[in-house]
């Protein structure tokens, strides 16, 4: 298969060899005066951006000293606001690790940070506030509640999308009341398409949606056996049409000696007609169903140009 469905979300650090957890400052001045020495928690506010996320990736491999307490939530809270994208991303992976993972009560000075984060503009950093933070957590407030739909209706990358779908299972009441509210102030149709996932139910007038675009497309990856993959191509091409689809968009994506079928859909009725025609079709078997992100559309669209 040529598609990565990696997630690109978790951000990587550099191997870091063994150091020690504090850093040596030269003198300035008084030739006899003695270097100064500054913590990690003292890098991590006013060390410039390479010697931030060295100290970042320090902590990551677990050499500082001690454990990760509040002594290092102005450091990480100075990293958050850090031009750096990788800064940012790996500021909010610790951050989940270490103050809300397994936490009864996490600490609200963390979770806000976590909460800027996962406003962030770059979805790697989204990603990590979100998969490593504030899914963890127990007891959610209204406020990430709306921020964790938000993420899960604007990045629908396969990981990120069923960690928040896990995690706000012990939350569906209050997830009704929330997307029926919102649904009601607009035709919303991202809100629309990941109703029943967060909340086990159909939203009140779902008919409605279904003419609607999809607010981005829908991927089905068919997996068939044939020696002809341009003949299949047809046969699966027909057996839409029976479905009621118009010029169904289909690429064959080819791995070696056996082939793929690649199908989008831009319209609601289009992806649920055809999860329920294709369900348990003798020939044609869906092998993987979700929301295209747009780095998989880049890759797709790569496929057909070769």
């Amino acid at each position: 298969m040529l598609i990565s469905m990696a997630c690109s979300g978790v951000a990587q650090t550099a191997m870091v060899p063994s150091e020690p957890t504090s850093f040596e400052v030269p003198p300035s001045g008084d030739a006899a005066s003695q270097p100064k020495t500054i913590s990690i928690q003292d890098m991590l506010v006013t060390g410039p951006s390479n010697m931030k996320l060295y100290s970042l990736a320090m902590i990551t491999q677990g050499k500082q000293e001690g454990d990760i307490d509040s002594s290092y939530l102005p450091g990480f809270a100075v990293c958050a606001a850090d031009p750096a994208l990788p800064i940012r991303s790996v500021t909010a992976r610790l951050l989940g690790q270490h103050y809300v993972e397994g936490k009864e009560t996490p600490d609200p000075e963390a979770v806000a940070l976590l909460i800027k984060l996962a406003r962030d503009t770059a979805e790697d950093v989204q990603y990590n506030a979100v998969y490593f933070g504030l899914a963890r957590m127990k007891n959610k407030s209204d406020e990430i509640l709306n921020l964790m739909i938000d993420v899960a209706a604007a990045n629908r990358e396969q990981g990120l999308y069923d960690r928040i779908t896990q995690s706000l299972n012990d939350d569906r009441d209050r997830l009704i009341a929330i997307l029926d509210r919102r649904l009601e102030e607009g035709n919303d149709i991202a809100m629309y398409e990941i109703y029943e996932d967060l909340t086990g139910k159909k939203p009140v007038n779902a008919d409605k949606y279904l003419t609607m675009p999809s607010s981005r497309p829908r991927l089905f990856i068919f997996k068939v056996e044939g020696s002809d993959p341009e003949a299949v191509r047809d046969d699966l091409e027909k057996a839409l049409q029976e479905c009621g689809l118009t010029n169904p968009n289909i690429i064959v994506s080819e791995a070696g000696d056996s082939f793929v079928l690649l199908l989008r859909t831009y319209i609601t009725k289009d992806y649920i007609e055809v999860k329920k025609a294709f369900a348990d079709h003798p020939r044609f078997k869906i092998t993987q169903d979700m929301w295209l992100t747009p780095q998989m559309e880049i890759q797709i669209d790569a496929l057909r140009d070769e």
